[in-house]
């Protein structure tokens, strides 16, 4: 009994999945769908006709001694039925479908960015959920393909098969058996079609790279951040469509070819073999004698036309159980409700601007953690000051500034933007107040102003603001060296002339972004680690200059980098072990301290070092 429930249970998942499916793509294309269900219903209507009743009719044509003309004129008719039968199924095929799929991913995968851009970070820190996550977006369009093709085969196969047997079951009751046995042939049109979609596929390749690379771009963890936190979304769309244009434009190329050759392999390898049977058995039935002819006839025409549903039957079968096996992960992904939601049903505030960030008694642990990564955290960041937070890998730095832009919720405590619990305010409002350079930054495969802006380039005052933003960043003289400026593509994932610049070419054009933003507190997570002491320190003096009226958030491994703050936090095991100015924790002659002149040996000297400690000071 346990073994019968859990059968029925799949049953019922398997369909529940294949529904959700088929309700998705209704929603986005519903002419595919209709159109789907159209052509199935049409080829399993000639199916039935010309394995039964076409038979039937010149049988008793025969018998009841028809004129030939009327007979002849039936024919005729059936040829034209055939030949726009074909014509119809090679427009669907050719035309109509390839067109309509491409439509069908363009909204499907937009969908699957979307979601994959809105879901909190900690999903893709989720082993399980990544995993299903990667397989969904991976096979979700042709699983929605046939999804579509396999529901409406079933359905109409099914109608077909029961018509067939039953004719054939009034005329003998054994002879169903027969029609089991497959037909197999090989078909020297069908090489030509694969040649031709080989050729097609081939061209379609370099779009279909564009389009692969925003999937992979918007799956991977590492650009989860700053996807969230600008508008480089727009662009990598952009860069989505203009592959889906140009696969548009290879199929057009190739449509009429393909349904000529189409055409012709179902004429000769269907509609000649299935008249070569029917003379094959006026043979045995004339000459031979050793059957009727119109049992003959009959029954051979439907046992072929049966043998055929019954295997296109069993094909869809096993394909609907796999279908619904894998659905189950773009199912479970889309039904996903994020913890932290771009947008609620609920009334938000739009985010003013800063007064006062801060943190209250924050405890945060990861999923699956055993113990909490942050500990009773409590520290404020006031407009217009610079604060620092330094400590060793591990110390809970940078989970730290993920809890401060809403990338995770506390699981104890609460974050007060001006006074105000963070969660009141619309998420996208509350995070365009961070302009943000991650230790671990991403550089995208667009141009130089894209990347900088993390947007469209759209006006002339964009231009001055990517110039303005690299000069800041002391990589513009850089920038202009190259032929194409700004608007140089940066690596060579699309095009050849395209610049992959050093480590730290990379780091200054990611900084220039801060300098890009309308930000009312910029954070600063390791912005300066691919960058030489010297190159660090002349950074840093742009940021404070630029940053005058700005809340500043920094966090380095380098204590240099520390002594530009008004305030240093000095975390340990994720907690605060030290708090105060520069000037403060040297005097304390604590961690902090004992940190700060082991980093500075590496640089100068004692002697040099005391110089510089007691300039400061000073």
């Amino acid at each position: 009994m346990e073994k019968i429930k859990l059968t029925m249970q799949h049953i019922k998942v398997i369909i529940a999945n294949n529904l959700f499916v088929f309700r998705l793509a209704w929603s986005m294309h519903p002419q595919r769908v209709l159109a789907d269900f159209a052509v199935q219903a049409g080829r399993q209507l000639a199916n039935v006709f010309f394995s039964v009743y076409f038979m039937k009719y010149i049988i008793e044509s025969i018998s009841i001694e028809r004129e030939f003309q009327q007979v002849v004129y039936f024919i005729i008719m059936t040829l034209v039925l055939i030949f726009a039968l074909i014509l119809l199924d090679n427009w669907y095929e050719y035309r109509f479908r390839p067109l309509s799929d491409l439509k069908l991913y363009e909204k499907l995968y937009l969908i699957l960015f979307r979601k994959a851009a809105s879901v909190e970070l900690k999903c893709f820190e989720d082993h399980e959920f990544y995993n299903k996550y990667t397989k969904a977006i991976q096979e979700a369009d042709q699983r929605v393909s046939a999804v579509l093709e396999n529901l409406s085969r079933v359905i109409f196969v099914s109608l077909a098969t029961i018509s067939i047997f039953a004719v054939m079951y009034a005329i003998d009751p054994w002879v169903v058996w027969f029609a089991l046995f497959p037909i197999v042939g090989n078909f020297y049109f069908g090489k030509k079609l694969n040649r031709i979609q080989f050729q097609q596929n081939n061209e379609r390749v370099p779009y279909q790279r564009k389009m692969d690379y925003v999937n992979r771009v918007i799956y991977l963890s590492h650009f989860a951040k700053e996807i969230r936190l600008s508008r480089i979304f727009s662009v990598l769309r952009n860069t989505y469509i203009e592959g889906y244009d140009g696969a548009i434009s290879v199929v057009h190329k190739y449509r009429v070819k393909a349904g000529v050759v189409s055409f012709f392999k179902i004429f000769t390898t269907f509609t000649l073999i299935f008249q070569g049977v029917l003379l094959y058995g006026a043979y045995l039935a004339i000459v031979k004698q050793s059957i009727s002819i119109s049992s003959f006839i009959v029954l051979g025409s439907a046992m072929v036309g049966g043998a055929w549903s019954l295997i296109r039957l069993s094909d869809s079968f096993v394909e609907i159980n796999k279908n619904g096996i894998y659905i189950e992960n773009l199912k479970t992904f889309l039904s996903y409700v994020s913890e932290i939601q771009e947008h609620s049903d609920s009334v938000k505030l739009i985010a003013p601007p800063i007064q006062q960030l801060s943190f209250r008694h924050i405890y945060f642990t990861y999923d699956g953690a055993e113990e909490a990564t942050i500990r009773d955290i409590t520290i404020e960041v006031n407009k217009n000051e610079k604060i620092a937070l330094v400590g060793h890998n591990g110390a809970g730095k940078s989970t730290l500034i993920k809890l401060m832009m809403r990338l995770y919720d506390p699981t104890e405590g609460e974050i007060l933007w001006n006074g105000q619990n963070i969660k009141e305010f619309d998420l996208l409002s509350y995070r365009s107040m961070f302009g943000t350079i991650f230790q671990d930054f991403k550089i995208f495969s667009m141009t130089i102003a894209e990347n900088v802006l993390m947007r469209d380039l759209v006006s002339e005052a964009d231009r001055q603001l990517v110039i303005s933003a690299l000069q800041k960043s002391r990589v513009y003289d850089k920038v202009a060296s190259l032929p194409k400026g700004i608007d140089t593509m940066l690596t060579k994932e699309f095009d050849d002339q395209g610049v992959v610049l050093s480590g730290g070419e990379f780091q200054k054009i990611a900084i220039a972004r801060i300098f890009a933003q309308q930000a009312e507190i910029l954070v600063l997570d390791e912005p300066t680690s691919a960058l030489d002491p010297i190159a660090e320190y002349e950074i840093f003096e742009s940021m404070m200059e630029a940053c005058t009226d700005k809340a500043v958030v920094i966090i380095s491994h380098r204590m240099s980098s520390a002594m530009l703050a008004d305030r240093i936090y000095f975390m340990e095991d994720g907690e605060i072990r030290e708090s105060g100015s520069h000037i403060e924790l040297m005097q304390l002659q604590g961690k902090y301290a004992e940190l700060f002149l082991k980093q500075a040996e590496k640089y100068v000297d004692q002697e040099e070092l005391a110089g510089v400690v007691n300039l400061h000071e000073a």
